[in-house]
């Protein structure tokens, strides 16, 4: 008894007084001590190049409420938009989800792009499928419609959507200065090149270009974690463990030498749920590890410094690791005093 037996069909029906049984309050005793076991969702696992899964067994289910999307301002708070029902489901086998199955993402695939993988369950499911949706940021907007801009916030990007295919679900802002708004989605068109566009209603928001914005879908849904679709059409290799995510082969965010704390958009690097960066820094050519992190663009918020070593070691002469706090934004002050043979990586992120 527990979660899975809340709400009972019979306490939403009649009016008036009803009968509450022993076994009703067995359940209801039950579910609030299994609430909580679920401060984390199940991790999500990268299967290959094409497919992530979440395990189970019958021994080891895995289980979830449907509780919505991360809040974007209170990290471990949750949010909604009225969509989904807050119920608990459970699965006692793999459930796979496979990027060459069509149906199993929103839109047609595509490259350097993050997607939000979340588990789908109907009213009356106790068992929860996953599906892919792709993480959007904002270009322009005219009149409430929203042109939108690829993840490298290099260019605008449409996604081949079916015209209309996000009615009624909702748009969370995920930075900038509507932050924590969510607006209604009334239309999306069907592009599939670089004029993609989406539609709210309610009052217009606030927003500049590389905003980051969720699709809220209009079902009951739990966000598991995010995916990121390389250049190459594979899904980058990752290990998840709770918020804790890590590559399993570092992606470099800048090379070279940098003159002075210059802001870095890491959009193609970690996700914009990312709240803290994993970082390497390395050097090369026995030149010393330097890199000074700003949150401000002008004052050091974490200096790494290291001499180099006397000899190479998987082709570096000296390596430092370092974790530090991610801006609105997905964005990073480096600086590196214009030094040569330095490089900046990415190796994982925490929510």
């Amino acid at each position: 008894m527990g979660l899975i037996h809340v709400p009972q069909s019979k306490w939403g029906s009649g009016t008036g007084r009803q009968v509450i049984l022993k076994s009703d309050f067995e359940k209801v005793e039950g579910a609030l001590l299994e609430a909580f076991d679920l401060t984390y969702c199940p991790d999500l696992v990268w299967v290959d190049a094409t497919q992530v899964k979440i395990p189970a067994t019958a021994d080891c289910k895995a289980r979830v409420v449907h509780c919505g999307f991360p809040s974007p301002l209170h990290r471990g708070l949750f949010v909604d938009g009225g969509l989904s029902d807050g119920k608990y489901r459970e699965l006692s086998a793999d459930v796979v989800m496979d990027f060459d199955t069509p149906s199993n993402l929103w839109g047609n695939e595509k490259t350097s792009q993050w997607y939000v993988i979340y588990a789908l369950a109907a009213s009356a499911d106790t068992t929860f499928t996953l599906k892919a949706m792709p993480v959007m940021r904002f270009s322009s907007q005219v009149a409430q419609v929203i042109t939108l801009r690829n993840c490298g916030n290099s260019g605008d990007i449409g996604y081949g959507l079916s015209t209309n295919e996000l009615a009624n679900s909702k748009l969370l802002v995920f930075s900038g200065a509507s932050k924590g708004q969510i607006r209604t989605i009334t239309a999306n068109n069907n592009d599939n090149g670089t004029a993609g566009t989406v539609t709210y209603s309610g009052t217009a928001l606030t927003l500049a270009q590389g905003d980051w914005v969720m699709v809220l879908p209009n079902t009951n849904f739990r966000y598991l974690g995010m995916i990121f679709n390389d250049d190459s059409s594979n899904i980058v290799r990752f290990n998840k463990c709770g918020n804790q995510v890590v590559w399993n082969t570092f992606i470099e965010i800048v090379a070279g030498a940098i003159n002075g704390y210059t802001a870095q958009d890491l959009g193609l690097k970690v996700p914009p749920t990312a709240r803290r960066l994993l970082g390497e820094a390395t050097a090369t050519g026995g030149t010393d590890v330097k890199l000074g992190i700003s949150y401000d663009g002008t004052n050091a918020a974490l200096v790494v410094h290291g001499s180099a070593p006397s000899g190479n070691f998987q082709s570096l002469r000296g390596a430092i690791p370092f974790a530090c706090h991610l801006l609105d934004g997905n964005r990073i002050y480096l600086n590196n005093e214009n030094t040569g043979n330095q490089s900046v990586r990415a190796v994982g992120w925490e929510e």
